[in-house]
């Protein structure tokens, strides 16, 4: 196991990068780093690979600090963002790098570079130098000079960012199979809320150096910490509406601020007292229907859009945009008028930023 124990990074007197990280990654599973830029995504990964430091805290391998340990004793493989190839060598000679650095066979280090650039797309490339390629190709050669070598742990920065969409999607798939076939520790960083759901095993939230959740892709997904989990996780993201209690007893009840009901019951007394009440949900949680029908929210269609194997549409309600999930062949038009029905057993209550706790 990979431990960050209370580790602090700062860069500085006032650029702090990780504020206060305690975060356990699992022998053998695929670990996702998400976040925004600027998160701390990449210095996490620096740090376990041993070219910077903390400036306080430890970074442990199955509770034995790594910090003495200089990044060649790591038993790491890193690619990076921004590629890192030596430009003098052959796409080939690239990939073989790291494998005679470590004095492999020469039969074994042929094979390993040929699957390697196999599975890559990058097998007709193995004679040019990394100057006559395209951003996308240079990517997936610092890629492939990751992954080529054994490793207990590969540290992967955003290594399909630059990709086109087809062949980021079948390199995903492809790193997930490498990664059980190896059987070793991944940790993948990435800006795309899709990679992070399809890929990780565990993923880990960041925010401005600051940890906001770690848990499977369902926890994050279903249940968000936090209303910034709740609206990075997800395409679309969870949507947000605005709520007031009105009632008392059994009488009680959630309403939307123009009135409408959204759930009752006596438990809904105790967010009586509580201001800034809203409720999150998943576009597949709302259904659309006629404009003024019972039990609905009324509401204006904002943004359509087309995406092939669905529609979404993007309607205003109040002061609130609220995402539904429908099939292609919906009819909908911008301004057209319409209400929306939320599924009470899939919606979680926050209060202003903070999830809450128990049913609505």
């Amino acid at each position: 196991m990979y431990s960050f124990v209370n580790v602090h990074k700062r860069y500085g007197l006032r650029n702090v990068a990780l504020r206060k990280i305690n975060l356990d990654i699992e022998r053998g599973s695929f670990f996702v780093l998400y976040g925004p830029a600027g998160a701390g995504k990449s210095t996490m990964l620096n740090l376990l690979g041993g070219i910077t430091r903390p400036t306080s805290g430890d970074v442990q391998r199955d509770g034995v600090s790594l910090l003495p340990l200089p990044p060649e004793r790591r038993a790491a493989a890193m690619a990076f963002e921004n590629y890192a190839l030596y430009s003098h060598l052959s796409v080939g000679e690239n990939l073989a790098f790291p494998l005679k650095a470590r004095k492999m066979g020469r039969a074994e280090i042929e094979d390993r570079v040929k699957r390697i650039a196999c599975m890559l797309g990058i097998g007709h490339l193995l004679d040019r130098r990394p100057g006559f390629l395209s951003g996308g190709q240079r990517q997936r050669v610092a890629l492939g000079r990751a992954i080529v070598r054994p490793a207990d742990i590969y540290l992967l920065d955003e290594p399909i960012g630059h990709l086109d969409a087809k062949l980021r999607h079948q390199i995903r798939a492809e790193l997930k199979a490498l990664a059980q076939d190896l059987n070793a520790t991944v940790v993948f960083t990435t800006t795309s809320s899709r990679e992070a759901l399809a890929l990780g095993d565990r993923i880990a939230v960041l925010n401005l150096g600051k940890l906001e959740q770690v848990g499977t892709p369902a926890d994050l997904y279903h249940k968000p910490d936090n209303a910034f989990v709740a609206s990075f996780v997800g395409d679309p993201p969870m949507s947000f509406v605005s709520l007031r209690v009105e009632g008392d007893g059994a009488d009680a009840r959630l309403c939307s601020l123009a009135g409408e009901r959204l759930a009752g019951g006596e438990h809904i007394g105790r967010f009586k007292q509580m201001t800034d009440l809203r409720a999150g949900f998943r576009a597949e949680a709302v259904t659309l229907g006629a404009a003024g029908r019972a039990g609905t929210l009324a509401g204006r269609v904002d943004v359509i859009e087309h995406l092939g194997y669905a529609n979404i549409v993007v309607v205003n309600v109040g002061d609130d945009q609220v995402s539904v999930s429908l099939p292609p062949e919906t009819t909908l038009r911008a301004g057209d008028r319409v209400g929306i029905a939320i599924d009470t057993e899939k919606f979680q209550l926050f209060q202003g930023d903070r999830a809450l706790e128990g049913r609505a």
